[in-house]
């Protein structure tokens, strides 16, 4: 007799983790009892009393625990939680199954999560006269939310909502479409204009039966909340796996900007603020363009880091395993560049110093000048953002190059003694056989636009992390794939730039304008959370890469979760003494220890913390650059930049006084060159952002002494 499938749904798991570890061995037992045993006998399936929706039960673990799922045929069990016995019998009798008409796809409702979202709401006779405020939706009939794709069930909820305030709270426990439909509806979209948009992203091409449970399974609006598992070990590899890694399914809306089947008309640039799936875009796009690339052609998935290159090629084999990275070349831009001179230097080419050691080399320099005239920072961002930026190759070209961006002006004698520092640094590299990362990657741009199409390697580039690149970085790129349909397709946000890299893409011939999409729809982090990160921005204003600028307006989530905690301290002993109290306290509640991140501004500080950690017996592990922690090695401890493109249950960021953050040596003082100061300024709080960003649940910011600036808008929310 076949095996019968179990289909998890996407809730199942926080329930599995606040499990204890024997009840856990006693669910994978259970589980595979249900796939050796689908005529469900031995499983002592009982109804609750007073369900809605008969085909649920509960099923025995043990004399305490109870599973709740649905039991369809004797083929397929779709597991929805355990729980302690009453608990169980509650849950099982509040939720319902159904198949989406409009998306074909499985969806699970539990209705007293909706309702109970609703009674916090203020008293809708809040008008001068009495008379009760009208529902946010009384102007959709039911007719239109059954046309939407809503469940009847959830209709009467919904008259029951008298603010705005209520609506995100109450579509955190909605299927994905519904939660998608009554967003938009609240934003002030038509019925029509609604309908157009669901029609557009989610429904299914098939014709839907409301009861064939085997087909639904296979439409990709099931898989985005049930992944369906083989077995038992398949399962027990899963549930292991942190923040539920295992999850690569796209929204509805994402999946429209990455599998669209017509081709884009040159390159185009999704946008989004944290956790709104950029990455998971680019991910599916990638194969998306794979799974119709001609043979002999590849595909190059490219970002900044070294991590995030390591991080994008494992989910791609998960999403695709060898069949689709066999056609992928997944490397970080340096490894880009440096691959493309060695084809032509060979044994040749110069040793590559990473950015720290180029800062050296300039500070060497700076310091030999008597006077001592220019400042060694002002000196290095002068050579990369104007010099490299441009591929400016003589003293005549560097007098005739624009200097936009920069905000310390500079006369004709200014410029020749500028000059003449930039031709001695870098005569001193050639003569050592150095060569910088961004300096390389300038030379590589420079050889790959002598290419003809037929010769340049590549059919498509994804980029992820787009805001982080260089000039010189995207005069490669666009040398690397011919100009056309699909040639570059690019993710980022500006609010997360944390490296001194600013440009236009037009001026590299990157054609963005009029393909530039945007998500708003945070799936990673808590409400709570995110209003106190959008204050760590203050009022700063980003460039979108293409002229103009780039805001977070709409951009929200739909989970909540508990306020953030923002504390100071008298010293830094006593800030380190709370950090390891905090962290015993998500120890307690269940979190495990690699859910949990320590983030520092300076490798000096995570050392410290990592200190005060062990010495309360805490197992603590410092994450540094290019390394990936073995299991079991404890909390994990890293700098603000080294925590990039990561998330984590919980986030405590140390060390964020005054004198730390923002780091004084990472700021040009404003008589210096007052635009740099400014945008240090700015990459300094998106740095903090970005920390602040990484925490799904919990979030805890400390300091001590006098706090950071950066802190004041945070702080209205805390």
């Amino acid at each position: 007799m076949p095996k019968a499938q179990v289909v998890m749904a996407d809730v199942f798991q926080k329930y599995y983790d606040d499990l204890d570890g024997s009840v856990q061995a006693q669910v994978l037992q259970f589980i595979m009892k249900m796939q050796r045993d689908p005529d469900a006998n031995g499983l002592n399936l009982k109804p609750p009393k007073g369900g809605k929706d008969k085909r649920v039960r509960t099923a025995r673990i043990n004399d305490n625990f109870r599973a709740v799922l649905m039991h369809y045929s004797d083929r397929i069990y779709y597991l929805v939680a355990v729980q302690p016995h009453d608990d169980a019998y509650t849950l099982a009798s509040h939720i319902i199954f159904d198949i989406n008409k409009v998306t074909g796809g499985v969806e699970l409702i539990n209705l007293a999560s909706l309702t109970g979202t609703l009674s916090g709401q203020p008293d809708p006779r809040g008008t001068d006269d009495g008379a009760a405020k009208p529902s946010v939706f009384a102007a959709v009939s039911d007719a239109d939310f059954d046309r939407l794709g809503v469940h009847p069930s959830v209709v009467p909820a919904l008259r029951e909502i008298h603010s705005d305030d209520a609506i995100l709270g109450f579509v955190e426990h909605l299927p994905k479409l519904a939660r998608d439909v009554i967003l938009c509806l609240a934003d002030g979209m038509s019925v029509e204009a609604v309908w157009e948009h669901v029609s557009s992203v989610a429904a299914t091409s098939d014709t839907v039966d409301p009861e064939d449970y085997e087909a639904a399974n296979e439409r990709p609006a099931t898989k985005e909340s049930f992944v369906v598992t083989g077995d038992v070990a398949e399962f027990g590899r899963i549930m292991s796996e942190p923040l539920s890694a295992w999850r690569i399914f796209l929204h509805p809306a994402q999946r429209a900007l990455a599998e669209r089947k017509a081709p884009y008309n040159g390159p185009v640039r999704v946008t989004g603020g944290p956790g709104t799936g950029k990455t998971v875009v680019a991910l599916h796009r990638v194969k998306a363009l794979a799974d119709r690339l001609p043979p002999g052609q590849a595909i190059l998935l490219t970002t900044y880091t070294t991590t995030l290159a390591e991080l994008l090629r494992s989910l791609l084999e998960d999403l695709g395993g060898p069949q689709l990275t066999a056609k992928v070349d997944v490397r970080n831009i340096d490894k880009v560049s440096y691959g493309i001179a060695k084809e032509i230097f060979g044994s040749e080419l110069p040793k590559t110093l990473d950015d720290t050691e180029i800062r050296k080399r300039w500070d060497d320099l700076a310091d030999e000048q008597h006077p001592h005239r220019w400042d060694a920072r002002f000196l290095e961002s002068e050579w990369k953002q104007v010099v490299l930026a441009q591929d400016l190759r003589s003293r005549d070209d560097y007098f005739a190059a624009t200097r936009s961006g920069r905000g310390k002006r500079l006369n004709r004698p200014e410029r020749a003694q500028v000059w003449a520092l930039i031709e001695t640094f870098e005569h001193r590299l050639d003569a050592a056989g150095e060569v910088g990362v961004t300096q390389l990657a300038a030379q590589a741009a420079r050889i790959a636009r002598g290419w003809t199409d037929e010769s340049r390697p590549y059919r498509h580039i994804v980029v992820d992390e787009g805001q982080d690149l260089h000039a010189a970085h995207w005069k490669l790129l666009r040398a690397l794939v011919p100009v056309g349909q699909d040639d570059l397709f690019i993710v980022g946000d500006a609010h997360q730039r944390i490296y001194d890299n600013q440009t236009t893409l037009s001026a590299h011939g990157i054609q963005i304008r009029g393909r530039s999409k945007r998500l708003t729809l945070n799936y990673r982090t808590t409400r709570q959370i995110l209003a106190a990160s959008l204050g760590l921005l203050g009022d700063a204003t980003f460039d979108d890469l293409d002229e103009s600028t780039e805001d977070l307006g709409g951009y929200r989530s739909v989970l909540g979760g508990a306020a953030p905690e923002l504390t100071g301290y008298p010293t830094s002993a006593a800030e380190l003494t709370g950090l390891a109290g905090g962290v015993e306290g998500w120890l307690a509640e269940g979190l495990k220890e690699e859910e949990i991140v320590v983030a520092a501004r300076t490798n000096k500080v995570a050392e410290a913390a990592v200190e005060a950690l062990r010495a309360e017996g805490l197992k603590a592990v410092q994450v540094r650059s290019r390394q990936t922690p073995p299991a079991g090695s404890g909390v994990h401890v890293m700098t603000m930049h080294r925590i990039k493109g990561l998330e984590y249950r919980a986030v405590a960021i140390v060390g964020v006084g005054a004198g730390f953050v923002p780091m004084p040596s990472a700021v040009t003082s404003a008589a210096e060159d007052p635009l740099q100061h400014d945008r240090d300024l700015q990459r300094e709080r998106s740095l903090l952002f970005v920390s602040a960003t990484r925490a799904r649940e919990q979030l805890a910011i400390s300091w001590s002494g006098e706090a950071s600036p950066f802190l004041e808008g945070a702080r209205k929310h805390h």
